[in-house]
């Protein structure tokens, strides 16, 4: 009998593993999962579109669907940007921008997401339901550009998965600092039970919101009288049209931390915070408390410890609506706002990942802190050299280089806060209608100009001193055998992961553009002489980048032809860009253009990240050189210094993220950063012909390929003509039975940059009939060789895609090997 039941049990057992191993090896059919996506069954269709995926990678629609089911389960964002990219790139969907957008702005992406949501609502019908969302998601992404321009490094103890209705349950906070909890426990009735207030840790002012008399919800206060309760009075200065939630009063009883979903948060609610001012009776300009505070999704309930240096704060931004995440954090003096050097690390640091640090309960809440060797959380991040990382001032050996750098964090400071009063005066000039104030603003707002960018030579030259005085100390410790360095203030070398989002499609094959290769030889000699291995591998890294960015364009602009010649000729590329969208089927032309604008994007991107690359390292080369030699007359090199800076800065300016993504300015800056890094490049090859005693005219390169002023740049020197007249001028007949050499320049829509125009030989163009598009053309040479001497120019000066074509009677014919020859 008990052998029976003993089987019994096992088949049982063995039953259930059978059953669980085909629910987990489930197959799905594609109208299965479709069906199960349109019912809004989101979960089971993640599973679904998974399983069809195991078995076909590159289906389009599957991926595009996975991409939305993991959107909406909020699971695993970053492989949701990978496939709806991929989607997108391929034309599946113009849904597909929308989606791509957001799962952008999830991942703190912000300009990436910018450029997604402009896309969809280019091309969105004006009934779209999502445009609404599309233009407050746009908003919130400028708003997160400037938010991570800052944002905070926080030690996180402990991260709590719990039901969102008792949430408060994780809360922890001493009896000194006061109480947080529900409504119900506090009022018998008339709001919200499940509601959250604040009650002082002396019992005599309660904090609690409530439905305002216009619209939304605002933060009131009752103090406590002899004989019961004032009336609810609102929070002067803290309200606003939108919705205010969540108060909590640190133990000064002036500062107050709440949430809102106001314009100028990230998404969803933002923690906010302000202070109490005693002479005008109220609450301060609430603040926005940025990264990793605040997230794409909803982020509220802040309640510090001051007394235990911890606090606590609620979030969705890793759940679904029917859970969230209690954050417990350090909350003292070290907890400040930092620099970002690049996207990963404003995702890092949003990831609130677990420290190694932690801490229990004590009897009143006290937090015990354990793991004392636990490293400090980073203070700053100053990279010494290519392998070593400061994060605290005890790093630092030299105590010099120690006070040259605290130096420059004091102006740093000094030049954010100059910044802050800077933004603060401008928003003012733009809500006042009063002339008088607008004057006084406008001397106010050009002194603070003069002031914030009269520091930034000094804070450069700081940290510069600092680092050369800090590497020497390390060379005598070196020399001496007394050096030791620990391991937390080491990287492993340089971060190439900034470009891990990029997608070089697969069936584009590398190539060498012949041109580059024979500039690069001339760049070699530099190299080895100038540069470390680690600095060369980087250089090498940035020139592969450039020459990526290259191939890219050309892909684009032929991309950009196929799609016209895809379309009949009564069938404008307009006319396809307009047509209604289908996920069954896309004209083929529409699939160029996309993937042609996807492509010239990326390219941009490349050349960037190429471009800031280089321009780094030689500026700190050509500051080294300089400071090391004080004997020689290196008068060019300290020319090409300040005029690469003056380029590099307009270049940036150009791409200021509070004003926006704006394609046109981000190319405008590419061709001005190119310029900077030309006039360092030749400065520093004309240095390394000095070095190996050739004769050479000191800065006879630099004259000879970079303009010397930004006017001219732009085209505005007197000796420019203007474009129109160049445009002009260069439009001559083909000579008959004569093979003509030009530069394609690229195909546009529009007329070409003329600021570009103007440092290129006179331009053709060429008209596609009934397409809208027109191609355009530098120079006209008899041989093939003639144009090669250009082709280096042009690319530089703003068509980085630019390639010969030869012409035979005026049409434009094939360019083969032995043309070339």
């Amino acid at each position: 009998m008990y052998n029976l039941r003993s089987l019994i049990l096992v088949f049982i057992f063995i039953a259930g593993s059978l059953q669980m191993s085909m629910a987990q090896d489930r197959t799905y059919s594609a109208q299965e999962a479709l069906a199960l996506f349109k019912d809004g069954d989101y979960a089971e269709a993640e599973k679904a579109y998974a399983a069809l995926l195991k078995r076909n990678e590159r289906d389009l629609k599957h991926n595009y669907y996975y991409g939305i089911c993991l959107l909406q389960n909020n699971n695993d964002i970053s492989q949701a940007v990978k496939r709806l990219k991929y989607a997108a790139l391929k034309g599946v969907s113009r849904d597909a921008f929308y989606y791509l957008g957001r799962a952008y702005q999830l991942s703190y992406q912000f300009d990436e997401a910018g450029k997604q949501y402009a896309r969809f609502l280019k091309y969105a019908s004006a009934s779209d339901i999502r445009n609404e969302k599309a233009i407050k998601y746009q908003q919130e992404c400028e708003y997160g550009l400037q938010q991570s321009a800052k944002i905070f490094s926080l030690t996180v103890y402990q991260r709590d998965t719990v039901p969102a209705e008792d949430f408060l349950n994780a809360y922890h906070p001493a009896k000194d600092v006061g109480k947080v909890m529900h409504n119900e426990s506090f009022f018998e009735s008339g709001l919200d039970p499940k509601g959250i207030l604040y009650l002082t840790e002396r019992g005599d002012e309660v904090y609690f919101t409530m439905t305002k008399e216009d619209k939304g919800e605002g933060i009131y206060k009752m103090e406590k009288l002899l004989d019961g309760w004032s009336e609810s009075l609102e929070l002067d200065g803290i309200s606003s049209e939108f919705n205010e939630r969540h108060p909590f009063l640190l133990i000064d009883g002036s500062t107050i931390f709440f949430s809102s979903n106001r314009e100028g948060g990230l998404g969803g609610y933002d923690l906010y915070k302000a202070n109490y001012d005693a002479e005008s009776k109220s609450f301060s300009q609430p603040v926005n408390m940025g990264i990793p505070f605040n997230s794409p999704k909803d982020d509220f309930l802040f309640v510090a410890d001051e007394f235990n240096s911890v606090a606590w704060f609620a979030s969705n931004r890793e759940t679904n609506d029917s859970t969230l995440i209690v954050y417990t954090i350090k909350w003292d003096d070290t907890v400040v706002k930092n620099f970002v050097e690049d996207i990963n690390q404003v995702r890092s640091e949003a990831e609130l990942s677990l420290s190694s640090e932690s801490y229990t309960y004590g009897v009143n809440g006290e937090a015990k802190q354990s793991d004392v060797n636990a490293s400090k959380q980073p203070a700053f991040r100053f990279m010494v050299a290519d392998t070593l990382e400061y994060t605290q001032l005890d790093h630092f050996k030299s105590a010099d280089a120690k006070a040259t750098f605290t130096e420059a964090m004091e102006l740093q400071h000094q030049k954010d806060s100059l910044s802050a009063l800077m933004r603060q005066k401008r928003q003012a000039y733009a809500r006042t209608n009063s002339d008088d104030e607008r004057a006084m603003l406008v001397n106010d707002i050009l002194s603070l100009e003069k002031k914030v960018y009269g520091l930034d030579d000094s804070i450069e030259s700081s940290f510069y001193q600092a680092r050369l005085t800090e590497i020497e100390e390390i060379k005598k410790r070196v020399a001496a055998g007394t050096y030791s360095s620990s391991v937390h203030v080491k990287k492993n070398g340089a971060d190439d992961k900034k470009l891990q989002d990029i997608l070089i499609p697969e069936e584009y094959t590398f190539y060498t553009d012949e041109e580059f290769a024979r500039q690069l030889e001339e760049l070699e000699k530099m190299y080895s002489l100038l540069f470390s291995t680690e600095e060369i591998k980087q250089l090498h890294h940035a020139d592969s980048l450039y020459i990526w960015g290259n191939i890219l364009n050309l892909e684009s602009s032929k991309l950009l032809e196929m799609a016209n010649d895809a379309t009949d000729e009564a069938e404008s590329v307009i006319a396809v860009l307009r047509q209604k969208d289908s996920l069954e089927e896309e004209g083929q032309a529409r699939v160029n253009v996309d993937k042609a604008n996807e492509l010239k994007e990326t390219a941009l991107k490349l050349y960037h990240e190429s471009l800031d690359s280089k321009y780094k390292i030689y500026s700190n080369k050509l500051r080294e050189t300089l400071i090391a030699n004080t004997v020689d007359d290196l008068s060019f090199m300290e020319e090409a210094q300040a005029g690469s800076r003056e380029y590099y800065k307009e270049a940036m300016e150009l791409i200021d993220p509070i004003k926006g993504y704006d394609l046109n300015g981000y190319e405008k800056s590419g061709a001005v950063k190119r310029t900077a890094v030309s006039i360092q490049e030749q400065s520093l090859i004309t240095y390394t012909n000095v070095v190996r005693g050739e004769d050479v005219k000191v800065g006879e390169e630099v004259e000879r390929h970079v303009p010397k002023t930004y006017q001219e740049l732009q085209g505005t020197a007197e000796e420019t003509k203007a474009p129109a007249k160049v445009v002009e001028e260069a439009f001559k007949k083909e000579s008959a039975n004569q093979l003509i050499y030009k530069i394609q320049i690229g195909v546009f829509r529009n007329e070409p940059d003329a600021a570009a125009v103007s440092k290129i030989p006179p331009i053709s163009k060429v008209e596609i009939p009934s397409k809208g598009l027109t191609k355009y053309f530098a120079g006209e040479y008899p041989s093939y060789t003639d144009a090669q001497k250009d082709i280096d120019q042009v690319q530089s000066s703003g068509f980085p895609g630019a390639f010969i074509v030869v012409f035979k009677d005026g049409k434009q014919i094939n360019l083969t090997e032995e043309l070339k020859k």
